[in-house]
């Protein structure tokens, strides 16, 4: 006895199509809104030549499920489809389907439309007295948006009952208040830590959350460092894989970071590295608000922000896909085989072609038209995904947090195991020197000189620490320190020989520092339990700095060419004295180009 039930609804909803998309893309909170059970999820699998998770479920608590989810598809802001074979409970087979079609610019069109194919009578009753109803609920959630044409955050539909330890969350905010001067955004952060959903205060992304509230991001980056300290929030490291781009692990602690990454999905081992697949995440400590870990779905569309789309290709198949306008610079892969093809602008053909054989796509570049004929020779069904080429913007790096001094001062500790060495693709390193420490020491006595150098080590950290650096130690008197940014770099170098006289009205005897700065790729590793680089670019930035003279900042003409090519440099006004000279640097074969700069 096998038969289906077919079910189809629609429902006019009175809220742009974005918020509604916003809302239903989040898969897994609309499935537990709705009421559906918590599921467990096993990694992707590629077999029988399909590619899908193993999947359990406990109705009720005492009804055991299992199915195989296949992987999603859906385009952006039109729909989204769901395929699950059952293996073991009253149901054979269930695929859904959620479209959204504008009707107006503040009116949307919602479809609902599925087919439950049962395996006994129990299935039957279950499908239309359980499972519709509850799919059928999507509705309602949706219609929760209507009258929100502001664009306000929507609160969870059915309220989750949060756990707040409220005196504790009370008593930390205070401390908070004091380190952090934003009221407003302390406010907002305490309102998202009791308000919000679970996974809105798991995982968070502080730039991401910066976004969403109109908040700057350098402070917010400061505010999430700050609440962590004090025990509000706990940081802990997402690895990223490069292909799929999704977390593959976590760790809580730089020392607990392996060199290499294994992705279930992509089927590859990756070696990390600070600038991409490293980042910062954010949870809510858990003294302060307990959070569940169940999962209602790991696959929707909002698990992989960077997709446009993504298909489901049957093997030796043909298909036309309609795609969608879109302004960023996209790509196709296929998931897990990672074969890629380019897209390129500048025809006027409205359909092109894509092939995929065994050994990859017979194209490697394709226009970008409105209809593709997609063609898949294998034997295997393959998962054809569109997905933008950028990074995600709101990823905090570890190449980007390790180089501000707030972290640094903050989290002294956190630091490589030993044996650990990971790249960093482009990194700024800034040395200074105290240009006649020697004959300070000599004329003034060893204390008073001590003590001017301190001042001069405080007055170096302020200017490098305001324009998102950090110093990464001291050697003698000397500073090493680091930018994400070479513009950074430069605008601290400036504001020190800029403002010097200020620190020579502070100390015995007046000063002049001498600065240099290089970028380009650095090794990070624990050296004497400090988290410090080294390369050839922390070597080239010594030697270069030492052809300084004092009151000047030296370059190479490379990194010159690199600043006159940015915004903030052609912004800063000033009157700049350019010198060129070549140099034979220690240890550097050839003569090397630099540009000597004062103000």
């Amino acid at each position: 006895m096998r038969k289906t039930i077919y079910f189809q609804e629609e429902c006019v909803i009175n809220a742009p199509i974005g918020q509604i998309w916003s809302l239903l893309e989040d898969t897994n909170q609309l499935n537990q809104e709705i009421g559906l059970f918590p599921v467990r999820f096993s990694p992707f699998s590629h077999e029988e030549g399909s590619l899908f998770r193993q999947s359990r479920t406990k109705a009720f608590g005492a009804i055991e499920l299992a199915w195989r989810e296949y992987a999603f598809e859906w385009i952006k802001q039109q729909s989204y489809s769901i395929e699950r074979i059952y293996t073991k409970g009253p149901a054979v087979r269930a695929q859904w389907k959620v479209s959204v079609e504008p009707q107006g610019k503040n009116t949307t069109l919602l479809k609902l439309k599925g087919d439950f194919t049962y395996r006994n009578v129990v299935g039957r009753l279950a499908m239309k007295m359980i499972i519709i109803p509850q799919l059928r609920k999507t509705f309602l959630y949706a219609l929760q948006l209507e009258g929100n044409s502001g664009g306000a955050v929507i609160q969870p539909w059915v309220k989750q009952i949060a756990v707040v330890e409220k005196e504790r969350l009370g008593r930390l905010t205070a401390k908070l208040s004091v380190a952090f001067t934003n009221e407003q955004m302390i406010e907002q952060l305490i309102q998202t830590l009791v308000n919000g959903n679970d996974e809105d205060v798991t995982s968070m992304k502080p730039l991401q959350w910066a976004e969403t509230n109109q908040f700057d991001r350098r402070q917010t980056v400061e505010l999430f460092l700050i609440a962590t300290k004090l025990g509000i929030l706990d940081q802990e490291w997402s690895l990223m894989c490069p292909n799929c781009r999704v977390p593959k692990g976590q760790t809580n602690t730089l020392r607990q970071l392996d060199n290499t990454v294994h992705c279930d999905l992509c089927g590859v081992d990756y070696e990390i590295n600070f600038d991409r697949y490293v980042e910062m995440r954010f949870t809510v400590n858990q003294s302060i608000r307990q959070t569940s870990q169940a999962l209602f779905c790991v696959n929707g569309p909002l698990n992989s922000p960077h997709v446009v789309a993504q298909f489901r290709i049957p093997s030796h198949s043909s298909m036309e896909l309609e795609l969608p306008n879109w302004d960023q610079k996209l790509r196709w892969r296929v998931l897990k085989f990672n074969y890629t093809a380019s897209i390129f602008d500048g025809t006027d053909d409205t359909k092109s072609k894509l092939t995929l054989t065994e050994s990859g796509f017979t194209e490697k570049q394709v226009a970008k038209t409105r209809f593709l004929q997609v063609e898949n020779h294998t034997s295997e069904e393959f998962v054809l995904v569109l997905e933008e080429v950028e990074w995600d913007p709101f990823a905090l790096t570890a190449s980007e947090v390790t180089s501000l001094q707030l972290f640094r001062d903050l989290f002294a500790a956190e630091v490589l195991s030993p044996d650990q060495q990971i790249g960093i693709g482009k990194m700024t390193i800034l040395f200074t020197d105290l240009k006649g420490s020697t004959r300070l020491y000599e004329s003034i006595g060893d204390a008073l000189a001590y003590s001017d150098v301190k001042k001069h080590f405080d007055f170096l950290k302020q200017y490098i620490q305001a324009n998102h650096g950090t110093i990464v130690k001291t050697i003698g008197d000397s500073v090493m320190a680091a930018f994400i940014q070479d513009e950074d770099a430069f605008n601290a170098a400036l504001a020190i020989q800029k403002n010097i006289h200020m620190l020579n009205e502070k100390i015995s005897q007046a000063v002049q520092v001498k600065i240099g700065f290089h970028t380009g790729p650095v090794i990070a590793v624990n050296a004497n339990d400090i988290l410090d680089y080294f390369g050839r670019t922390v070597n080239m930035a010594a030697r270069i700095q030492q052809q300084s003279l004092g009151s000047d900042i030296v370059i190479s003409e490379h990194d010159y060419r690199d600043l006159l090519e940015s915004d903030g440099f052609s912004k800063l006004n000033l009157t700049l004295s350019i010198e060129s000279l070549t140099k034979q640097l220690h240890g550097v074969d050839g003569d090397t180009r630099l540009i000597r700069i004062r103000l």
